[in-house]
């Protein structure tokens, strides 16, 4: 069984900013590539790479004429319930996760459930005392608020994940 994959990779233009954030995976640099556990990725047939220039991947999937990549993908793929993993849980996890409930009623049948996996989340640790030290910076300490907003939206959160192949009779 081959499982669909959708991948979202950050590159950002360095001339658009996105206050409160500093610069961050500016194409062209290997920050706005996958990481090397993950480049097997870039050969798989299943897997459907997007660059994205915002921190909501569901709305960094919207092409000039108004389809959406994504959404398409979930069509295509009869995708019924998404598994979501990726950094930073309560930034671009969280926003994307909850674009994705949101949409889900009307946009993104048949997806029935949004679930994340909180061992494959991650998030920065800026603490207080450091963020006041910067410019125009929030703190942002490395709790898993995210999960929690996530859950509040609709999402479910599980800490385990396994795959069940169907047995063709």
């Amino acid at each position: 069984q081959q499982w669909p994959i959708f991948v979202f990779l950050d590159s950002h233009h360095p001339d658009i900013p996105e206050p409160p954030y500093p610069p961050y995976c500016i194409i062209g640099t290997p920050e706005s590539e996958l990481v090397i556990a993950l480049q097997w990725l870039e050969n798989e047939p299943n897997a459907t790479l997007r660059h994205k220039d915002c921190i909501d991947g569901f709305l960094g999937s919207i092409e000039k004429d108004g389809s959406n990549v994504f959404v398409d993908w979930v069509k295509n793929n009869d995708i019924k319930a998404l598994l979501v993993v990726g950094i930073c849980t309560d930034i671009c996890v969280l926003d994307f996760v909850c674009s994705a409930l949101s949409a889900n009623r009307r946009i993104l049948a048949p997806l029935e459930d949004v679930i994340v996996y909180s061992r494959g989340c991650a998030t920065f640790d800026l603490p207080v005392h450091v963020a006041s030290t910067i410019k125009d910076a929030l703190a942002h300490p490395q709790e898993l608020i995210g999960l929690y907003m996530a859950k509040g939206k609709g999402a479910k959160i599980v800490s385990d994940v396994s795959f069940c192949v169907p047995i063709e009779q």
